[in-house]
């Protein structure tokens, strides 16, 4: 079998890269450390927004709420159940109990829960709905010194013994969500029996939510506002457009960086004259001269860019990774794993990649074109070496 063979332009690019070790190393350095940061940040405003959407599609198509003259105002649970089911249109009515309680760390989300379908356990085991006096915890929920006792404080003061605790991977909806039976979150958040928060509504078509509004509103006693899942996901939109414009302003730097990446290789070609000018005096053509130089940048460019990929997507992309809680989000207690969704991710990368790359070797090429197009001797004497 013969050997492989080897391009010699590029085994003479690789040794030219060798030969010169430290400006090689701080230019790969420069490119995958723009890369990563650059990255990072887009990658996880993607990941993020991608992650809450999906979320938010498994959520009701409308959310129902009594008001009064006071603002919010508990509902009768069957009452309004009913009054939803009569509506056209309107294929399932939950009504929903929840609140604020604070525990001996913070404030926790109590949400009523009296049926089966819950996730596995963090340790895999299937979990039961919480009876009364028994809560279930979230991944972040700390109970105190006694694993066996959670307090908890609202309207009124309450002691429940945790049973199992939610799996990482819903930490982002449920790191500080504390599981509970109806019975004992009336009780908790001062609640009169049978009453409830707000009431999920699912409709036939999840387009025609915003046409059966008027007709769900008047079909309940008292007035109510209506909450469609659309106006929630935009809410949410506005949210990450925001942050959108904080990483646009953080991404200066890396368009500074990016200048000054491009004017270290336009002054890497041009301090390579005395070595173009000894090529042409050898023989060597302009193309072959360009192309050396070329091969050069690929060298150095192509491997940092797939670093700083892989680094910026594993920073964002890891199953669990916790850095966003406790560096973006200031949580200040144990800040939540985070499982974000990587569709997109590999597109995103490639195109910045070509971004960033992309001008680095346009600056290599164009200032190869121009050196390599001179007279020997010019380059020769203006290295001062005749």
């Amino acid at each position: 079998m013969k050997p492989p063979h080897l391009n010699p332009l590029l085994l003479w690019a690789a040794r030219d890269v060798i030969r010169r070790p430290w400006p090689t190393l701080l230019m790969a350095a420069a490119l995958a450390l723009l890369l990563t940061v650059s990255g990072t940040a887009l990658l996880f405003s993607q990941g993020l927004s991608q992650t809450a959407r999906r979320l938010l599609a498994h959520g009701p198509d409308l959310v129902v709420r009594r008001l009064n003259a006071g603002g919010w105002a508990p509902l009768p649970a069957a009452e309004a159940v009913a009054a939803a089911r009569r509506v056209p249109g309107v294929t399932h009515a939950q009504a929903r109990v929840w609140g604020v309680a604070a525990g001996l760390v913070g404030p926790l989300m109590v949400i009523a829960r009296a049926d089966a379908a819950l996730p596995p356990a963090a340790d895999g085991k299937p979990l039961a709905a919480p009876r009364p006096g028994e809560a279930l915890l979230g991944p972040g929920v700390d109970p105190g010194p006694d694993p066996q006792r959670l307090p908890l404080t609202a309207a009124a003061a309450l002691e429940l013994r945790p049973v199992g605790r939610l799996p990482a991977e819903s930490a982002l909806l449920g790191q500080d969500v504390v599981l509970v039976h109806p019975d004992d979150a009336r009780r908790l958040l001062g609640l009169p029996p049978g009453a409830a928060v707000d009431l999920a509504v699912d409709v036939f078509h999840a387009d025609e939510a915003a046409a059966i509004q008027p007709e769900l509103a008047a079909a309940f006693p008292w007035p109510v506002r209506i909450t469609a899942r659309s106006e929630a996901v935009g809410l949410y939109s506005g949210g990450l457009a925001r942050r959108g414009g904080l990483m646009l302003i953080a991404g200066i730097p890396a368009v500074l960086a990016l200048v000054l990446v491009v004017a270290g290789a336009v002054r890497e070609a041009v301090g390579q004259r005395r070595a173009v000018g000894l090529l042409k005096a050898l023989g060597w053509t302009t193309g072959e001269v360009v192309r050396l130089q070329v091969c050069r940048a690929l060298l150095i460019a192509l491997p940092a860019a797939c670093l700083g990929m892989l680094a910026a997507y594993t920073l964002v992309f890891r199953p669990g990774v916790s850095w966003p809680g406790s560096l973006l989000f200031g949580w200040r207690t144990a800040p939540p794993r985070l499982f974000l969704d990587p569709a997109g991710a590999f597109l995103t990368l490639l195109e910045l990649g070509a971004l960033v790359v992309g001008p680095y070797l346009a600056a290599v090429l164009l200032s190869s074109l121009q050196g390599a197009a001179a007279d020997p001797q010019d380059l020769l004497k203006g290295e001062g070496l005749l």
